[in-house]
């Protein structure tokens, strides 16, 4: 190989590792910029209810996650039973003028769980539902259209069954577990849901060790060729200083997006997430009451 070769392959080697460093760089502030926002949305709003299904531990429910949209946030709130209504008509054809929804409160804990009765082709029908979770967020598009995102989680029943609920924990994501993490560059992010940051942080991290290390090979190859005194010595050392300011640009690279890969973990929000744990036999029972709410929910163990 002679000097012109050798000089070309090591700017080209150069650029590469600087393309690299650029694209890590750029990855960061794209994903911690103004379209972030997704970052602190709960996991179980990026993940859906097909994975939320997988968490179930009582077989007798489902999870299912009702999304609206509205410029008014109040009527989103006002009508935040018409998704759990519109799933049950379309579910099980009920008559939607014979629908009617109303509340159990467990009069110990104050948990509601909602009842939705109706009439199908089969006669009478009932499914309960509780809400688990809500989130909400105000988008402004490009379209120059805005308005509120609103997510509702709830595990609703079979029909006809009196369902025995998971307990339901909401739990944030913990800086201090995430910062951990984030020794292996991009874990943090991913514990905090935000796979998209964390995976590019890690393919960065691996792009850029791997041109360093490389680099760094090269160097020691092209420096032993110049000691031993070769033929075109000076060329080899010349190469030799070339693979080394790769390498360094690579190592320096790596260790910039590892510093902000930390810093990011520890300090930026991560949406929550929803703990499912063992409902230790709990069963939904219906007893009068004479609380304003009409019926108290009891459980039998």
């Amino acid at each position: 190989m002679n000097k012109r070769e050798l000089t070309k392959n090591n700017i080209i080697m150069s650029k590469i590792l600087k393309a690299a460093a650029m694209l890590a760089l750029v990855l960061c502030c794209f994903v911690s910029g103004p379209g972030a926002s997704a970052a602190v949305k709960p996991q179980w709003v990026r993940q859906g209810e097909d994975v939320m299904n997988r968490k179930r531990i009582g077989q007798d429910y489902q999870f299912k996650v009702f999304h609206t949209f509205d410029a008014d946030l109040t009527f989103l709130k006002e009508s935040r039973f018409d998704p759990l209504k519109t799933y049950v008509r379309e579910t099980y054809g009920a008559d939607a003028n014979t629908m009617v929804l109303d509340s159990l409160e467990n009069v110990d804990n104050g948990e509601v769980t909602y009842r939705v009765m109706f009439k199908d082709a089969e006669g009478d029908g009932v499914v309960y539902a509780r809400k688990v979770d809500e989130y909400c967020y105000f988008d402004d598009f490009e379209s120059n259209e805005f308005g509120f995102e609103y997510y509702q989680l709830y595990a609703v029943s079979d029909k006809n069954i009196h369902p025995t609920f998971d307990n339901f924990v909401i739990r944030d994501n913990s800086n201090a577990t995430a910062t951990a993490l984030s020794i292996i560059p991009g874990v943090g992010q991913i514990y905090k849901g935000d796979k998209l940051k964390g995976f590019g942080i890690l393919a960065s991290e691996l792009a850029l060790t791997t041109g360093a290390v490389f680099s760094h090979y090269r160097y020691l190859a092209c420096k032993e060729n110049a000691d031993k005194g070769v033929p075109h010595a000076d060329s080899w050392r010349s190469k030799a200083t070339g693979w080394k300011i790769s390498r360094n640009i690579g190592i320096g690279a790596f260790a910039g997006v590892w510093i902000y890969n930390i810093l990011d973990a520890a300090v930026l929000p991560g949406g929550s997430r929803v703990i499912v744990k063992k409902p230790e036999g709990q069963q939904i029972t219906i007893e009068p009451s004479t609380s304003s709410a009409g019926i108290a929910l009891t459980y039998r163990f």
